[in-house]
């Protein structure tokens, strides 16, 4: 039975919240008030416990002790569908949707209008229409979850909360996977749900984002209460500070320039993959770091793919170190001395019910064969070195990778990539879910590889982070590079032509 809330005090109270994994405490008598028709965020590095707070609010773990008041009254959840009977929706950040459904099937899922027994399709998509049209967001009803981007089904899990027409919204990361355009219709969102009266929660390593949108600000560190202050006392020096409980001085390292090369390290000459990308022309030099910027759905993607083999049907023309480049497959990229780094370690870089070591070493296993038998003394040696120097915080080459924190799953990923020695490295998202200290330690090491000699090449939505880590920046637009630009070159032209607006000077590709 849902509960007659208090319109008395704060909407919820959490006392002494305590929760532990093993021996591993992730919540450690927390203790603070969340405000009715309040945005209230939660920052703090990965594993400070911020999602565990968010699982346990929104009923999908209950706490060891402590007590949780909603409304007046203490609770105690089992399930998510208890909280949502009290008004409170969570949005994990692992997505959960139904993916043999359509958007509109998951966004209703369970509160589907019905006549006789049977689902009324018209009436559900017109329900659906309405909160599509309340949000901003361009989607389909129609169409299959499984063949949407990784955006779009992000889209689908906002939309499903806020289908809920609860009073406390729990959003973990929500804009970890939305473009810059569609994170701004987000915050229109959530700002239209707390002048209606509804509080959110809301997790993100966004800072300034945090900054901008949030009435109030709690900050975690090891799974303790830090601190909880109004956003507009608040800066970002603050926020960093109280979550490492020290200062992170300049996020972004300097990156080394490039020796002049008498030819490049990777020349790429009209890349096509059939619907999706077309005359892609590119070059890295060794030392260089090259972005490649875009809107999702740019293509950006499908040229790492393309680059490492990964897309049938792909074609183009390349040298590498001054050989002819034409892999026929991932295996045939690595053996050439070309890594990507994808852009969901969950679903394409790490295996989540598989240990450190395995992760890591696995596309060099074979290094480690002795007389047919594989050496584990060598392998663990290897591993146990590639671990360390990535900085990962936990080095238990036998426990499972998904024990580790988004920011050590993504140090493992970068590892399992250098173990291979490339001399090209692709970076899709290198930061996408990692805290800021995690993030200052991928910059750090990406200079490092970039003063051995290595090339890379990074991918990424973050218009800061694309400009701030490369030389070079090659922008796309509908599968196409509108510009070539270089990192001083303004933001704002960056962004026109990520939309296919190119000023006249740099129509085409600037040398």
């Amino acid at each position: 039975m849902a509960l007659t809330l208090s319109q008395d005090g704060p909407l919820v109270r959490l006392s002494g919240i305590t929760k532990s994994f093993g021996a591993a405490r992730a919540l450690d008598d927390v203790s603070f008030d969340i405000g009715r028709g309040r945005v209230h965020a939660l920052v703090g590095e990965n594993g400070a416990g911020k999602s565990t707070l968010g699982k346990i609010l929104g009923g999908a773990l209950p706490p060891d002790h402590g007590e949780l008041v909603v409304g007046g009254e203490s609770v105690r959840y089992g399930r998510p569908h208890d909280a949502l009977n009290d008004g409170i929706a969570i949005m994990q950040q692992e997505i959960s949707l139904a993916p043999d459904l359509t958007v509109a099937e998951n966004v209703l899922l369970g509160r589907e209008p019905r006549r006789w027994g049977i689902v009324n399709r018209a009436k559900l998509l017109g329900a659906f229409s309405e909160l599509r049209d309340r949000t901003g967001f361009e989607l389909n009803g129609n169409d299959i979850v499984s063949d949407l981007p990784l955006s779009k089904q992000q889209q689908v899990e906002i939309l499903r909360a806020v289908a809920r027409d609860a009073r406390l919204i729990v959003m973990d990361e929500p804009t970890a996977a939305l473009e810059a355009s569609d994170a701004r219709r987000l915050h229109e969102v959530v700002r239209s749900l707390r002048d209606s009266g509804v509080s959110v929660v809301y997790v993100s390593h966004f800072l300034q984002e945090v900054l901008e949108l949030a009435d109030d600000v709690t900050i975690m560190r090891n799974g303790r209460h830090v601190s909880t202050e109004p956003a507009d006392g608040l800066s970002v020096d603050r926020l960093i500070f109280g979550m490492l409980g020290r200062n992170l001085d300049g996020m972004f390292p300097d990156i080394p320039r490039p020796t002049p090369a008498q030819s490049p390290l990777l020349d790429v000459k009209d890349l096509q993959v059939p619907g999706s990308v077309r005359g892609v022309s590119i070059t890295l030099n060794p030392g260089e770091v090259v972005g490649l910027y875009g809107l999702v759905g740019s293509g950006r993607s499908e040229v790492a793919l393309s680059l490492f083999g990964a897309i049938p049907g792909a074609s183009f023309t390349a040298t590498l170190d001054g050989n002819a480049y034409q892999p026929k497959s991932p295996s045939a990229a690595l053996a050439s001395g070309v890594c990507v780094l994808p852009e969901s370690r969950k679903d394409q870089g790490l295996f989540l019910g598989m240990d450190q070591l395995r992760n890591t070493s696995m596309n060099v296993a074979r290094s480690f064969v002795r007389r047919g038998l594989l050496s584990h003394r060598a392998e663990r040696a290897a591993v146990a070195l590639a671990l360390a120097d990535v900085e990962v915080d936990r080095i238990e080459l036998a426990s499972d990778v998904a024990n580790l924190s988004g920011g050590n799953q993504q140090k493992v990923l970068l590892a399992k990539c250098l173990m291979v020695k490339p001399m090209v490295l692709i970076l899709d998202e290198p930061t996408r879910g990692v805290d800021v200290g995690a993030r200052r330690s991928i910059y750090e090491k990406i200079g490092h590889l970039v003063a051995s000699g290595m090339g890379l090449v990074v991918i990424s939505s973050d218009i800061e982070e694309v400009t701030r880590l490369s030389h070079r920046v090659y922008v796309m637009h509908d599968g196409s590079v509108m510009g070539e630009f270089v990192s001083s070159d303004n933001h704002d032209d960056i962004l026109n032509a990520a939309f296919g607006i190119a000023p006249p000077d740099k129509r085409g590709i600037r040398t």
